[in-house]
């Protein structure tokens, strides 16, 4: 493996940290607070770091082969994710490392999850400096260097490969560099136009309007008060909404938005699917509410918000379904495997996975009755190959053991039942609020610290679907070719 090519594009993706880092700096400095200063050596050491890595490493060569291209996928959020946290531990405000990683990753991976017990506590720089997290981490940290990489003479295609999940949404060029280009463009004018919707809002002035616009677009769930979006008004909360289920929804279906080519999103039939999945929850989810006496308005809007939120990956708090029927428990866990359409900033098994998996099970009842047939299973009309089929089983597989394994190792750190087997995949679907322990407006606070490290490797395996975590734990990736 060449440790130069890995340590110089960690080089350039700490320096580019330091640089956002200073975007809370000015917050900091706007509002006089005390992590200016903390801010701002943490912003000191990342530049200090990622220059060091640069400077000496600027003559390697500039090829990165698969392994180095898997390698930087799974470690950047590792390394994204320490140098994130030192303005909480600088600063006081979260003295614990493995508090303070935990917040980090929780914030890059989109998960939303949080040990801080009163949000309000903390300055407006740190504020902001979480919702950035989720902004970096939603777009996917290295989809946004890609367009960056190749100005330092940096080939990017196998790191992208290895950032771009299994059941991708396509690309929207042809040119990896273009596509990523695209990308950045619809996520900056989503948040943009999030942000501007949320202005009306008396309860949200600039800075929240901001900071949750940052946080919704990238599906996360931090926000600046401690009872989430329950703090504004309905009108934010059907914003919300909205850019939830953009956010969640294809950067691909939202490019042909823009480009007015409607009719490749009606016919699509992941999109078709994702809304007919979202439709029918609420259908069930709003019945129910009423059926517990929730007025008609609280329960549409809220019923509509919590299914969005939820298969979003996004974990907004805006209720606490605690208090909801053990059925619609049910269902609210169910759409948390199935997360968002591929190529989003949501998380979950996706869509497609499972539109597949739906389709695939009529295709095998014909082919015992008709042994012979050659009968395929079809996406947007066209015939998808067997090795498709065969990783996308592969990869619920996966998830599935994943998730066990996740549910008996939260149990053996002190986590009852349904605070386990809610919180794994909530973790691995990057969703964040679960059963229990883990209720949409609570945190982790006086979670073990076992169980935030478990956590945050859950977290972690969610974001990289998997793949390009668990491939370094293969003997024949370190095999020498």
């Amino acid at each position: 493996m060449n440790i130069k090519i890995i340590l110089y594009v960690f080089g350039i993706l700490l320096l580019i940290e330091g640089g956002l880092l200073m975007l809370p700096v000015i917050v900091a400095l706007l509002y006089g607070e005390q992590d200016l200063l903390p801010i701002l050596y943490s912003s000191a050491i990342a530049f200090t770091v990622g220059g060091l890595c640069w400077y000496f490493n600027r003559k390697c060569s500039n090829e990165i082969g698969k392994r180095e291209g898997f390698f930087i996928v799974s470690a950047v959020w590792i390394v994204f994710a320490f140098f994130g946290a030192f303005p909480f531990m600088i600063s006081g405000y979260i003295s614990s490392v493995t508090d303070a990683f935990f917040e980090a990753i929780s914030g890059f991976t989109t998960t939303g999850y949080t040990i801080i017990p009163e949000i309000e506590a903390l300055p407006h720089g740190l504020l902001f400096w979480r919702s950035m997290m989720h902004f970096m981490g939603g777009i996917g940290i290295l989809v946004l260097c890609i367009s960056v990489l190749p100005n330092f003479g940096v080939g990017s295609m196998n790191i992208y490969q290895a950032e771009t999940s299994a059941a991708s949404g396509g690309k929207i060029s042809p040119r990896i560099k273009d596509t990523a280009k695209h990308i950045t463009v619809i996520y900056l004018i989503l948040t943009l136009a999030c942000f501007l919707m949320y202005l009306p809002d008396p309860k949200m002035n600039i800075f929240n309007a901001l900071c949750h616009a940052l946080s919704t677009t990238a599906t996360g769930g931090f926000s600046t008060k401690t009872a989430s979006m329950a703090a504004f008004s309905k009108y934010s909360q059907w914003v919300a909404i909205l850019f939830m289920f953009l956010g969640s929804t294809s950067f691909v279906y939202i490019f042909y938005l823009w480009k007015h080519e409607f009719k490749k999103i009606t016919r699509n039939d992941e999109f078709r699917f994702f809304v007919y999945i979202i439709l029918a929850t609420f259908i069930i989810v709003f019945i129910g509410l009423l059926h517990i006496d929730y007025e008609f308005e609280r329960a549409f809007r809220e019923g509509l918000f919590n299914v969005v939120n939820v298969i979003s990956t996004t974990g907004f708090g805006i209720n606490d379904y605690r208090w909801w029927t053990p059925p619609l428990w049910f269902v609210v866990f169910l759409l948390a495997f199935v997360g968002g359409c591929a190529g989003s900033t949501a998380g979950g098994l996706k869509s497609v996975r499972f539109l597949l998996l739906f389709r695939m099970i009529p295709v095998q009842f014909k082919k015992m009755i008709h042994q012979n047939a050659i009968i395929h299973v079809k996406l947007n009309g066209q015939n998808v190959s067997e090795d498709r089929m065969s990783r996308t089983l592969a990869y619920l597989m996966i998830f599935l053991c994943v998730y066990v394994v996740g549910v008996f190792v939260l149990m053996l750190c002190d986590f009852d039942f349904t605070s386990a087997v809610t919180t794994s995949v909530a973790c691995l679907s990057n969703l964040g609020p679960g059963l229990e322990l883990t209720y949409p407006t609570g945190n982790f606070a006086n979670i073990s610290t076992s169980g935030k490290w478990v956590s945050s490797l859950l977290m972690l395996l969610g974001r990289l679907e998997l793949y390009s975590v668990l491939i370094l734990f293969s003997i024949t990736f370190w095999k020498k070719q």
